[in-house]
């Protein structure tokens, strides 16, 4: 697959077109139909876009680093003539009305925004599960979850819908998608990208963020919507990589284990030195988390709550009612804790280049799924793929998922390979110095499958 910077140097020197990398797009996305990645299209529409792209490539004026690139959107940020549903059948009271910026900085920096992709309902949940528009599938197995809550984009990027597309991460929900679907996601900083034109979940939790092909693809496009500029990165010196080895134990699926730690042996024989470290508060991020993500969004919602929650499916009208009942004294010991937390990871990555950990406890579940078995006994599926990310939201930090091949028999002979990813997490506002810790290990342990048939 080319990157999207060779993709747009291709459209500056006449050698690619806008237009054929749309019709490849419709092309997979045909070919990936039952998976239900996609939300809305209008092709005629995109088509059109992409036919003034190659006219402006065609005038020799100077273009922008993602001229003529298809780019889909998850469905709960707003882009200029698409609707915006976010997965539900609820009535949207609180959600803006002008484009998103994110959405708007793309546009102008050439991107082809073709699309909106399918989501978890309201973005409250991590397997791509949806009464509403349908199950989100996994690209390696279509019976399994593809991860939540930017579902469709990680099955849109893995497939081929496009380049890239952009999600939201409140507790995982880029970093999840892209794990399952064996792509690259990136959340970054809070407050590094703008969310206005979007619908909040948690508005102290909400990120936004690339998923693609690369971590390159996500430095190139992190730098567009946020403004700020990667390329000062470096990787200097061999890294020191922090495993919260305390806080995986009994918590990983045999699998998940067995695929980690050879991982972990190749960078070692890279250069890269690994340390366990103990991190007592990490287990509390949880329940600190909930206590948080869960009453901002009741609170969002509150209008269509107070009027009984109709367009609420099953999936989520428990979660949002939850929200309700928990008191103010809940909600701000919850904050308290999150400083705590926030306090104790800081002071690991003074120390450390990245915390470095499986990107889900598990690889991914059969859909309906609602435990599986780990080290320790079993586990709620909530807790072993959004507990393995939710914390470096919650503190916002940045944190990537890098694709690290397939793993075969996970749960018995017969299982197709399923991807697995590799997480590192990054100081605050360390986004530049990550990504190059990311190109870093995915040049040495990378490696982004393909799905059979897409």
């Amino acid at each position: 697959m080319r990157s999207i910077a060779e993709s747009a140097a291709g459209m500056a020197a006449g050698q690619d077109r806008a237009e054929a990398l749309l019709e490849q797009a419709q092309e997979r996305a045909g070919r990936a139909a039952d998976l239900n990645a996609l939300a809305h299209v209008d092709w005629d529409a995109a088509r059109a876009m992409a036919r003034e792209r190659d006219a402006q490539a065609r005038t020799g004026a100077p273009l922008g680093p993602l001229h003529g690139v298809p780019v889909s959107i998850k469905d709960l940020f707003n882009v200029r003539d698409m609707p915006t549903r976010a997965g539900t059948r609820a009535t949207l009271h609180e959600l803006p009305s002008q484009e998103a910026s994110l959405v708007t900085r793309l546009r102008d920096a050439g991107a082809v925004i073709f699309a909106k992709t399918n989501m978890h309902e309201i973005a409250m949940g991590a397997t791509g599960e949806n009464r509403w528009t349908g199950d989100v599938k996994n690209p390696f197995d279509p019976q399994r979850q593809s991860g939540g809550s930017s579902s469709g984009s990680g099955v849109a990027v893995a497939t081929g819908i496009g380049l890239a597309s952009i999600g939201s991460d409140t507790g995982g929900s880029v970093r999840i998608p892209a794990a399952f679907c064996g792509v690259t996601g990136f959340k970054p900083t809070f407050g590094a990208i703008p969310l206005d034109g979007a619908l909040n979940m948690s508005w102290t939790c909400d990120h936004a963020g690339p998923l693609a092909n690369s971590v390159a693809d996500c430095a190139l496009l992190y730098e567009v919507m946020s403004g700020r500029s990667a390329a000062h990165g470096k990787v200097a010196r061999a890294p020191r990589l922090a495993v919260p080895a305390g806080w995986l134990r009994g918590r990983l699926h045999p699998a998940v284990r067995e695929h980690f730690e050879p991982r972990c042996a190749e960078l070692r024989a890279a250069g890269a030195e690994i340390v366990e470290v103990a991190t007592p508060l990490l287990g509390g991020a949880s329940a600190a988390y909930t206590a948080i993500a869960r009453p901002e969004a009741a609170w969002i919602h509150r209008r269509q709550l107070e009027a009984g929650g109709e367009g609420f499916s099953d999936l989520v009208l428990p979660a949002l009612e939850a929200g309700r009942q928990l008191s103010a004294q809940d909600y701000v010991g919850a904050m308290q804790e999150r400083e705590r937390i926030r306090a104790e990871l800081d002071a690991i990555l003074a120390d450390f280049d990245a915390l470095l950990l499986p990107s889900s406890a598990a690889l991914p579940p059969l859909r309906g799924q609602l435990e599986i078995d780990v080290e320790g006994g079993r586990l709620a599926v909530r807790e072993a793929v959004l507990g393995q990310t939710l914390a470096f939201s919650l503190c916002g930090l940045p944190s990537l998922t890098v694709p690290a091949g397939l793993v075969a028999d996970v749960y018995g002979a017969g299982t197709p390979p399923l991807p697995a990813g590799l997480q590192l997490v990054g100081r605050m506002d360390g986004d530049a110095a990550l990504l190059a810790l990311g190109a870093w290990v995915e040049e040495k342990v990378g490696d982004a499958p393909a799905p059979a048939g897409y």
